[in-house]
């Protein structure tokens, strides 16, 4: 792909995802709506979010589609908040963010032990897989590439974004909870997620970066700076040109290539804009367009948020129950009330 990717990136369907979702409290938000949270007060109990800040997240993410408000309670009346189906699309999405977090992050796997996820229609333990739907070949960016068709599509369409405070990316974990959970502190930005498309597009310079984002410098060298200390990405120098330095996707940063490919497919699934789709994926090994899908590794069949089973493993498999153990606990405990009342 050409150095240009000014148009495509910033009209794709990642930059309207990013808007809807790109903050790390909507996330931490979706992420417990996976789990069976739905109402105000367990979110707030949980995640010790200031109630203004919960209050907007929610409203927000009614405003794009992704909840809907429900009453619960007649008298006197009260509202829950349900994942509609297109907020149930995003699972695809929070499962390649965790397989990504069991992988390199040091979340809750890591302090409590291994969480089991099980499918319920085959009823075996599942490692989420994203594979093409043409082969069944797992996704990955070496067999996959970018392709501009923005000189296809006209020009693009871009969305007026709102102007919204997003928390920077860390290294170190903020927030406890049994799903994705370093893996939110470092990707809860737009910022980020764009940098890193832009970086699977083959972006490697300062100025590439900049030229393919329209963002401004001291936000791209912020960005840029904290990937390479999150060793996502490598400041090295350039094979072509010496004294001159490019930015380069590692393993790990590698790995997140599922990650990006399900955002963008859910964007261009329910935010297509006015056009077609300027950045498109084509998977090399069947030379078909990527339709990605995320499935269970021993049936094959694409995995839903209702169809998955989480297992904390025993509460007392050790001499002590730590203060992390029984917070992790606390949402399944919390979730399965919920689901009784």
């Amino acid at each position: 792909m050409s150095g240009t990717t000014a148009h495509p990136i910033r009209s794709s369907s990642v930059t309207r995802a990013m808007d809807a979702i790109g903050d790390r409290w909507t996330l931490l938000i979706l992420r417990d709506a996976f789990l069976g949270l739905r109402r105000f007060e367990q979110w707030q109990r949980h995640l010790g979010i200031a109630r203004q800040l919960l209050a907007d997240r929610l409203k927000r993410l009614v405003g794009h589609g992704l909840l809907a408000r429900a009453p619960y309670q007649a008298r006197p009346l009260r509202y829950d908040y349900r994942l509609t189906s297109m907020g149930h699309d995003l699972y695809g999405l929070a499962l390649m963010i965790r397989r990504w977090e069991r992988r390199w992050g040091t979340g809750v796997d890591a302090v409590v032990g291994e969480i089991t996820l099980i499918h319920r229609p085959c009823g075996r333990k599942v490692e989420p897989r994203c594979v093409c739907a043409h082969c069944g070949q797992l996704v990955t960016s070496e067999q996959s590439s970018f392709e501009d068709r923005s000189g296809e599509v006209g020009e693009p369409h871009l969305w007026p974004r709102r102007q919204r405070r997003s928390t920077a990316i860390s290294s170190q974990a903020r927030t406890r909870g049994p799903f994705v959970q370093d893996a939110i502190d470092i990707l809860g930005d737009r910022w980020t997620y764009l940098v890193l498309t832009a970086a699977f597009c083959r972006a490697r310079r300062f100025t590439a970066f900049s030229q393919a984002l329209g963002i401004a410098t001291n936000i791209l060298s912020d960005r840029l700076v904290r990937l390479v200390e999150a060793e996502i990405l490598e400041h090295m120098l350039s094979n072509e040109q010496s004294h001159v330095y490019e930015y380069g996707l590692t393993e790990k940063g590698l790995d997140l290539f599922p990650v990006i490919v399900t955002l963008l497919q859910w964007g261009d699934r329910w935010l297509p804009g006015s056009h077609k789709p300027p950045l498109i994926l084509r998977h090399q090994l069947c030379g078909r367009r990527l339709n990605a899908r995320v499935v269970c590794d021993i049936c094959g069949d694409s995995l839903r948020s209702s169809d998955v089973e989480y297992r904390l493993p025993h509460r007392n498999s050790r001499r002590s129950t730590t203060i992390e153990r029984a917070h992790a606990a606390w949402i399944f405990d919390e979730t399965s009330a919920g689901q009784r009342s």
